[in-house]
This record gives structure tokens, C-alpha cells and sequence, in this order.
């Protein structure tokens, strides 16, 4: 996962406190400049993220769990924070997939429920209490990512 973290890549103010992530999965298309002799096919980019969202989509669909694409998302948020050691929690997740506090905590009532994730007990403030995925959920996400990395040699 940490090598498709920086396809997208903005600069950022060096005083903005705003999420880096945020910022650059958000920023527009003519700030983002490919390395020097690269150049970037959109037809291909086109067909990478068609192609990976058919198999995240087939994946959930041969699942027991009922997992959607804002579940995904909250999944994948999880693991590649994980992997950078950050703590992630109900309000940041909110946050980066503009989702409300409400519907955001019930998809992680029923992500904990499913056992994909869990929460720490740290604070006194449920949606403060960092998740992270448990060893279903990277187990689940580390096999649809694998199948898309595959697809993605393909094209």
C-alpha cells in the first residue's frame, strides 16, 4: 500500500496545519506534476481506477460481510495508517471521507461488530478512541489489494 500512497502529489503550504493527505487527494489536477520523463496516460489512469473498482466491487459482493464502498474506504483509511503508525480516530475518519459523526459511527459500530476493526479504550470520548484494523480486516484488505495490484500489471 505505501507505494500508491504518493501518486497524487501536492505541495503544501510549510505553515498550513491542514492534512497533508487531505490536501493531496484534493488538489486539482494541473498542480500535479509527473517526474521528470514520465508522462501520465489519463486513459490508462482511467482504466486503473475503473478496473480496481470492478474488483473491490466483486470482492464485497462474494463476501458474507455487507461491506459497501464508504466501509471500504473507512478499511483502507485504517490500514495505510497502520502501516504509518498514525492514530486515526472517529472524527479524523469523518473528516477525510465527509462523512457525518453519526453515519460514520454506526459503520464503525458495525466494522467492530464484523470484526474488521477495533477501538482502543484510551480515552473517555468514544469517537477520541483510536481504531485500527484487526487482523480480519487487514487480512481482507491485503487480499482485494493483492488482486488489484495483479489486475493492474494487466493494463
Amino acid at each position: 500500500m505505501r507505494e500508491y500512497k504518493d501518486i497524487i502529489s501536492v505541495s503544501a503550504e510549510p505553515d498550513d496545519s491542514a492534512d497533508i493527505a487531505l490536501t493531496q487527494a484534493r488538489g486539482p489536477a494541473a498542480e500535479i506534476e509527473p517526474e521528470r520523463g514520465q508522462n501520465i496516460d489519463p486513459v490508462r489512469t482511467a482504466a486503473l481506477l475503473l478496473r480496481s473498482r470492478a474488483i473491490v466491487v466483486d470482492q464485497m459482493r462474494n463476501s458474507p460481510l455487507q461491506i459497501d464502498d464508504i466501509s471500504w474506504h473507512i478499511l483502507l483509511e485504517l490500514v495505510v495508517a497502520a502501516d504509518d503508525e498514525m492514530l486515526v480516530n472517529e472524527i479524523d475518519l469523518a473528516t477525510r471521507l465527509e462523512v457525518k459523526s453519526t453515519i460514520l459511527s454506526r459503520y464503525v459500530a458495525y466494522m467492530i461488530d464484523a470484526g474488521l476493526i477495533e477501538k482502543s479504550d484510551a480515552t473517555e470520548d468514544r469517537a477520541q478512541s483510536p481504531l485500527r484494523p484487526t487482523a480480519a480486516g487487514n487480512a481482507l484488505s491485503r487480499d482485494i489489494l493483492q488482486k488489484v495490484g495483479q489486475a493492474f500489471r494487466s493494463i
